[in-house]
């Protein structure tokens, strides 16, 4: 059932990153579909009802050769083998944590608590006293930042006296590119945000040998990385198409030409993060997450619903310095460069494991400061 289950967190990652464009506003979005999936699953052993129903249904987790609640156990045991299936073969590529802060006194029902262990044993389950907000959101977030080892300061604010629960996920994504880069240079360039508005971002060529693809419309180019995992960057001629294009382009269907290439984009650092519960309500899914949701496997309290469902992830490659050269490679001149391609304007990209071909991230830059 592994493949089944990638297939689905791919589609529905889609999906949900469709619907988070119009949540960002700081011109760059990240999502990372297989974290989602994770704490989406692990939130919903608490839901009861069609609420439950609807969790199941929308994240794969039924069998519909199967009846009963056996098969549901069964699917969410898949489920946790094909994310540790992910974490370990992109094993220093990606960090990640999930925090499950609930109010101070609150009493879970101990079948949550099971599951939650069994399942989910990376989720951490905190408390805090949220009838003083002020004091709960500087716990949490300190917690947050030392786990993080600072990279996120601020990721839970807005709490109020009646919060009950709180779901928030990091992912930390380090990538390294496969080869060192046969010509240098890092300067601040224009990066053309909408077409006409421009701004000076700092930009990095690199040289070398990759697979890519010049169409009338697009420029696509494969950037192998370090370990078994690879972007795929996708760069529309007009920017104005990068949504119709993003939305129905398959990017490991396209076949690709390998050459030399003299390669100038921005440098990849950016962050992102976004609420999970506004997401579900511009997809019109009100019985998941909404007031009108049932978590009754939580507590006895039916109307105890998550208050802040938060994702951030980080996204930054560099070049690994340490790596050297191959023994009788000829250094690059003007000469040996075939095609240049400049990535400054808006783009999306995806980043894909190689072993599993799963997707990891999805990622699209609108405007840069």
């Amino acid at each position: 059932k592994s493949f089944p289950l990638l297939i689905l967190q791919e589609n529905l990652g889609k999906i949900w990153f469709a619907k988070l464009s119009p949540l960002e506003g700081s011109g760059v979005t990240l999502m990372a579909p297989f974290q989602l999936y994770e704490s989406l699953a692990a939130l919903s052993l608490g839901a009861g009802g069609i609420t439950a129903q609807n969790f199941r249904d929308h994240l794969g987790l039924v069998d519909r050769k199967c009846i009963g609640d056996q098969h549901s156990w069964i699917m969410r045991w898949q489920g946790r083998l094909v994310n540790q299936d992910i974490l370990s073969q992109q094993e220093g590529l990606l960090e990640t944590g999930t925090w499950f802060v609930v109010r101070k006194g609150l009493q879970l029902r101990q079948a949550f608590l099971w599951e939650l262990r069994w399942f989910y044993p990376s989720v951490q389950l905190k408390a805090a006293n949220t009838s003083q907000p002020h004091m709960a959101e500087e716990m949490i977030n300190t917690f947050i930042r030392n786990a993080t080892a600072g990279r996120v300061s601020r990721l839970v604010n807005g709490l109020s006296p009646s919060t009950n629960l709180v779901l928030a996920s990091y992912v930390h994504f380090k990538g390294k590119w496969k080869t060192r880069s046969q010509c240098h240079g890092s300067e601040f360039q224009d990066f053309y945000n909408d077409g006409s508005s421009k701004v000076q971002v700092p930009m990095t060529t690199w040289c070398g040998k990759l697979q890519y693809k010049i169409d009338p419309t697009y420029t696509m180019i494969k950037l192998p990385l370090i370990g078994t995992a690879y972007i795929m960057l996708v760069q529309p001629v007009k920017p104005d198409t990068l949504e119709s294009i993003e939305s129905t382009l398959d990017v490991n269907s396209i076949i690709l030409k390998s050459g030399i290439v003299k390669l100038v984009l921005p440098r990849f650092k950016w962050n992102s993060t976004y609420d999970v519960k506004e997401l579900y309500h511009r997809m019109n899914l009100p019985d998941m997450l909404s007031g009108r949701a049932n978590f009754s496997r939580l507590h006895n309290d039916q109307n105890l619903t998550p208050d802040q469902v938060i994702q951030h992830v980080i996204f930054e490659v560099m070049e690994d310095g340490e790596k050297s050269t191959p023994p009788g490679h000829v250094p690059f001149s003007n000469t040996t460069i075939t095609t240049e391609i400049r990535i400054d304007k808006p783009f999306f990209f995806r980043v894909f494991g190689e072993i599993l071909n799963d997707l990891l991230l999805l990622g699209r830059v609108k405007k840069l400061h």
